[in-house]
């Protein structure tokens, strides 16, 4: 009777599991003779759009920047000479404008004075020597012409004795006698070159130690000047490290003074940005070659906000700062140069076309080191721009041109947006100059989609 159970179960186990395995495959050949449709928009779906036509836009466009204003140089003067601080200006003071030629220091220079005075005398005792040795060659020179008569006369002297002699008409005495007194005339004319060879040797020595004296005498004096220490620039003593009376070491700091001719600003571009600046710069047949770390030098405007008022300044964008990309913004840092910064003017607005100007201002406050400003850089570029409004574009820079009542999607390049305007590359891949560009909201656009045009109101 179990057997049986068992068997039975067995059973009904296998018909439900053969049940489920025919109602799979009857879903299948059911779902299999549907015909999929395509997903295509239904041939009535005309969509109302608005466009506005994309216009040239001339290749000069600005950007700003945020920059600081630092230092063009600073000079760190030192004393040069020891001694004590006989004289300090009063008004040399952190924070007061020095020219250049100022006094700043005056050291004791009695010391100085004094070696200068012994190395003339010196340079006076050696040129004394010299003088006596003149005299002395002249003198040995006129010995020199002596002995040559008595060399001369003494020649003479012997021929004639060999002559006597040969014809027995005098003693072989008298013969030696006239050699001897030959050669000791040859011996005192050799001693009286070889003294005159000696004098000149000797002079030479002593034009040697004037050369020394002088140079020391030089540098004595290059000494007395630097006892008085003086500004080489104009600018600004920012640091003050000595006072009157206290005695400096050479080589003691004494001040710091930063040069206020001109100012630099440090800012950083963006890559993209330049792009920019490179392309103004290579399509131009005057300017020269640029090496690799050069930058094309490139006008600006340096602006300052102080209240409502903004300020401007003339620079120059004229070098890389450092060569490489900062790795904390991946900004590319350059420095802007302003070579006047007391020239300064003030920036005005026209309130009924926005046009700006800028009108000369006098007594306010130059460029200080620390200022944080904008500055405006304006490029001009040597490919064709278009503006459109910012309305039309969609996300990932993309927009809908209408080509023969239709939607076609085209991929731009925005190179800046200026308030409700665009500003993009014209080229055939993107949008040229003159197309009809959709302004208003789009529902699901896809290309080839059915449009009626209707023109945006201004």
């Amino acid at each position: 009777m179990a057997k049986t159970t068992q068997f039975t179960e067995l059973v009904l186990k296998s018909l439900f599991s053969l049940a489920l395995v025919g109602a799979g495959v009857a879903a299948v050949v059911i779902l299999g003779k549907g015909k999929s449709k395509p997903d295509q928009p239904p041939p009535d779906d005309t969509r109302v759009v608005n466009v506005e036509s994309a216009a040239l836009e001339e290749s000069e466009i600005q950007f700003e920047v945020d920059g600081v204003v630092v230092p063009y140089r600073e000079i760190k003067l030192a004393a040069e000479v020891a001694g004590r601080v006989t004289d300090k200006p009063t008004e040399f003071r952190v924070g007061h404008i020095v020219n250049k030629g100022n006094m700043i220091a005056l050291i004791d220079r009695r010391d100085y004075d004094l070696e200068l005075e012994r190395l003339q005398e010196e340079l006076q005792q050696a040129n004394n020597n010299i003088t006596e040795t003149d005299v002395q060659i002249t003198s040995t020179n006129n010995q020199i012409a002596l002995a040559q008569e008595n060399l001369t006369i003494q020649e003479k002297a012997r021929e004639r004795f060999e002559k006597l002699f040969k014809n027995k008409a005098t003693t072989e005495a008298s013969l030696d006698d006239a050699k001897q007194a030959e050669i000791t005339a040859r011996t005192t004319l050799q001693t009286h070159q070889d003294q005159l060879n000696l004098l000149r040797a000797t002079k030479t020595r002593l034009e040697s130690v004037c050369a020394r004296i002088k140079s020391e005498i030089a540098a004595a004096k290059l000494e007395i000047e630097r006892t008085s220490v003086k500004s080489p620039i104009d600018g600004i003593i920012v640091e003050d490290n000595f006072e009157q009376d206290s005695y400096l070491q050479k080589g003691t700091a004494l001040c710091t003074i930063r040069d206020t001719s001109k100012l630099e600003i440090k800012c950083s571009l963006q890559p993209y940005q330049m792009k920019w600046l490179w392309e103004s710069s290579t399509g131009s047949t005057d300017s020269p070659r640029l090496g690799a770390y050069e930058l094309p030098e490139t006008p600006v405007s340096v602006r300052y906000r102080l209240g409502k008022d903004v300020f401007v300044w003339a620079g120059r964008l004229t070098r890389y700062d450092g060569g490489q990309i900062d790795q904390q913004t991946r900004m590319i840092p350059c420095r802007v140069q302003v070579d006047n910064p007391m020239s300064v003017g003030r920036l005005v607005v026209n309130e009924q076309d926005g046009t700006e100007s800028v009108e000369p201002v006098t007594n306010v406050p130059t460029l200080m080191v620390g200022m944080y400003v904008q500055v405006m850089v304006s490029v001009k570029l040597n490919t064709p721009l278009v503006r459109v409004p910012v309305s039309a574009l969609f996300p990932g820079n993309r927009l809908w041109v209408v080509e023969e009542d239709k939607l076609q999607r085209r991929q731009v390049s925005v190179l800046v947006t200026e308030g409700k305007s665009a500003i993009i590359y014209a080229d055939e891949q993107s949008v040229m100059p003159g197309e009809s560009i959709v302004v208003s909201s789009l529902t699901s656009p896809f290309n080839g989609a059915k449009v009626k045009v209707v023109e945006a109101k201004e």
